[in-house]
């Protein structure tokens, strides 16, 4: 299969060394025809321990200016990684001294940068004790102190001021602190990089909320937030969104709309009419503000004519009153056979497989291979921020190799770029995360293994497990159903996916999360059209 040259280049600080956050940005690059390059892995974060900030700094101001833009996480240079910026508190020298290096690096620089930081989750960090044996009275504590601010009811006061009885003072000063941290970091990010910021049509300043619900102490941030945004007018160069570890894929299929000058139309389909209006667990909006949200975050346009639309966005909210079935099964073969891209999120409420629709795809024989792209991570606002991202990409160059009158094996390239990219997504979303996670955990805890802190003795044999596992999954992922149908086909050949190969480690001593390397194989039959 031939290699696609880079039309661009893009320099990536991720949120931390998680695969997700890196590694699937540098895969959406070459999908982009982007070369994404990251720092140096020493350089890194590595579960508890932080990432070495002070070089990552010297790193990126000596790297940034020979990359036409970059994409910064803010965290990572201020706390070394996600998890350890809920873990401390930086002080506010610390702070002034990033947002002003940052400053005179968007000075310094012709290339432009988008800095992203996340306003911390509403949970406290599991991590830490004994913070986390109070965590549901520190999470009632912030919803009811973000109700009593808005509301100043005399009920809710008292049951704040109960909470605050039962919580020790260390801990809830320690929780204070985190938001309040995080508030005067990033009003220093909006004040020093939005002056500094040249108007180029990508947004200066992205900031997050990780793991938040309607109401608490991060809604009450991003709300004071979105205030001084509007007060500055700098909404052109700023912008909240919902979610994080997603933030890099969409930043970097903004910047590859931008260059090829497209705003796509997408139109959103929901297997249940009533998921538009939900809001699923760890998010602050509903699902359709979520999405619009990250529409607009892309530079996308929503339309509401499915006639009108480059690409359609299927989106399953199962959980315990709407499981997916036939019918909706049926109604994504529908949008499948008109032509357009379409792109799945499968989403479930109590992350359970039943509430899922690709496993009623797989009953169904239903050609997974022609979806332009599927997510189903743990939250709503990962798992569509991915499917966005990839869906915008592979339609925009589709788009663009059709204009140029491309070869039929440059479209046979990426039709099959993309199909490894969503089955690398099938198999961690939804073999991974919905099946053999949920196993293996209680599986390692039986044998007085614990999880999330894997020795050096036994993490290999954990992975060797894994590996054992996906490859039997992915085997039978690809006799089942993606390799059964043509992805591609012109007027007189057909092209399969002949062999599907994965390769799983752990990148951090914990199970959560896999790192992936899906390999396929492509074989040429005769068409069926």
């Amino acid at each position: 299969m031939p290699k696609t040259q880079p039309n661009d280049r893009v320099l990536l600080l991720p949120l931390d060394s998680r695969p997700v956050c890196g590694a699937m940005v540098q895969k959406l690059g070459r999908l982009a025809a982007i070369d994404v390059i990251v720092p140096p892995k020493a350089l890194l974060d590595n579960y508890q321990q932080p990432a070495a900030k002070e070089k990552l700094l010297v790193w990126l101001e000596a790297n940034a200016p020979a990359y036409p833009y970059g994409i910064v996480s803010a965290d990572l240079l201020l706390h070394g990684g996600l998890l350890q910026s809920r873990q401390r508190t930086a002080s506010f020298q610390e702070q002034t001294r990033l947002a002003d290096a940052l400053q005179q690096l968007w000075r310094r620089s012709q290339s432009p940068q988008t800095i992203f930081s996340v306003i911390p989750r509403l949970l406290v960090s599991d991590e830490l004790l004994p913070d986390r044996w109070y965590q549901y009275h520190l999470m009632r504590y912030s919803q009811l102190l973000d109700m009593t601010e808005i509301n100043n009811d005399p009920y809710f006061t008292r049951r704040l001021l109960d909470y605050q009885q039962r919580i020790p003072s260390p801990v809830l000063e320690k929780y204070l602190k985190l938001y309040e941290q995080s508030q005067s970091f990033n009003s220093l990010l909006l004040a020093k990089l939005c002056g500094a910021a040249p108007s180029n049509g990508l947004p200066a300043v992205v900031i997050g909320q990780d793991d938040a619900s309607p109401l608490g102490l991060p809604h009450r941030n991003a709300l004071r937030l979105e205030n001084l945004i509007e007060r500055h007018g700098w909404q052109n160069q700023a912008r909240l969104t919902y979610g994080a570890d997603e933030i890099a894929a969409l930043l970097l299929a903004r910047r590859y709309l931008q260059t090829g000058n497209w705003q796509p139309k997408i139109n959103l389909q929901y297997a249940d009419p009533s998921s538009e209006f939900k809001y699923m667990p760890y998010m602050a909006v509903s699902v359709n503000a979520a999405l619009r949200s990250q529409a607009q975050l892309l530079g996308a346009q929503l339309v509401d004519d499915l006639q009108d639309a480059d690409i359609i966005c299927y989106i399953n909210c199962g959980d315990d009153n709407s499981r997916p079935g036939a019918a909706q099964v049926e109604n994504l073969q529908k949008l499948l056979r008109s032509g357009k891209p379409v792109a799945l999120i499968d989403a479930s409420a109590n992350f359970a497989e039943e509430e899922l629709l690709l496993p009623q795809l797989l009953a169904h024989d239903a050609p997974l291979n022609r979806l332009a792209a599927y997510a189903g991570w743990n939250t709503f606002s990962n798992s569509s921020g991915t499917a966005l991202a990839q869906a915008v990409i592979f339609s925009g160059r589709l788009r663009q190799l059709r204009s140029a009158h491309a070869s039929e094996r440059q479209l046979l390239a990426l039709y099959a770029a993309n199909l490894r990219f969503s089955a690398e997504r099938i198999v961690e979303d939804y073999f991974y995360q919905k099946r053999l996670h949920p196993w293996l955990r209680p599986y390692l805890e039986s044998f007085g293994v614990t999880p999330t802190a894997l020795t050096l003795e036994n993490k290999p044999q954990v992975e060797a497990r894994i590996q054992t596992r996906l490859s039997l999954d992915a085997w039978l992922l690809l006799h089942r159903n993606l390799g059964r149908t043509p992805f591609f086909q012109t007027g007189s050949a057909a092209y399969y996916l002949r062999d599907l190969t994965v390769g799983a480690r752990l990148p951090w001593n914990r199970i959560f999360e896999v790192d992936l390397n899906v390999g396929v194989q492509i074989g040429k039959g005769v068409s069926t059209s």
